[in-house]
């Protein structure tokens, strides 16, 4: 079956944390093919004004051209309502019988993973594939939670065994709104520039949002 690495997200803006994070799990696993799909109705960004679906899909593909096995899918805008990752893995599977899933997780969410919309629907459809990196807070270790959704939700769940780069898109984002350059050294070149191309983040500018 074709080994498929799902990577899902706001990107508002992609960033460089999040290729080196599907760098590594290509180097780590066998995959045939890692998707970067952004979400179209974030369930959790309710309520704060983001840059359009269009706008942040560019930005993916910007990130990505270099890559041979990157691609960004839309299928999250194929459908309505929000985007729960649950709902998209369960189509993934029903459009794609021939490929076998894996889900990238930061830990930051593999820790918050018992809060997800329908977790174990999750587990049933597709490995877990989490950056084994130091947490921001007291917790249990990774492997311990692995064990943990491994007992209560049947999860499959394989540690990326390498330093990650910890960037956060809203730390991005202030350091845009504030005119900071130094937002450069955390994005692709070429999302960067179409970042002040279209004036996003800007204040002033949010009504291009």
């Amino acid at each position: 079956m074709r080994q498929i690495a799902i990577l899902g997200g706001t990107f508002d803006p992609i960033h460089n944390g999040h290729l080196k994070l599907a760098e590594e799990a290509c180097a780590h696993f066998p995959l045939d093919a890692c998707w970067f799909m952004p979400a179209a109705v974030p369930p959790h960004k309710q309520g704060r004004k983001l840059a359009s679906y269009a706008q942040r899909f560019h930005m993916a593909e910007l990130a990505t051209a270099a890559y041979e096995k990157f691609e960004v899918s839309d299928f999250e805008a194929q459908r309505s309502g929000l985007s729960y990752t649950s709902d998209t893995l369960a189509l993934l599977r029903k459009e794609y019988p021939d490929s076998a899933f894996s889900l990238i997780l930061g830990a930051d969410s593999f820790f918050e993973f018992e809060n997800w919309h329908a977790p174990e629907d999750i587990c049933r459809n597709a490995r877990l594939l989490v950056a084994a990196r130091e947490y921001a807070r007291e917790h249990s270790s990774l492997s311990e939670h692995a064990r943990h959704l491994e007992e209560r939700f049947g999860a499959r769940v394989a540690l990326i065994p390498a330093p990650l780069l910890d960037i956060s898109s809203m730390h991005i984002r202030e350091l845009l709104a504030a005119g900071k350059k130094s937002a450069a050294q955390y994005l692709p070149a070429a999302v960067y520039r179409y970042i002040q191309a279209e004036g996003l983040y800007v204040p002033e500018k949010e009504g291009k949002l």
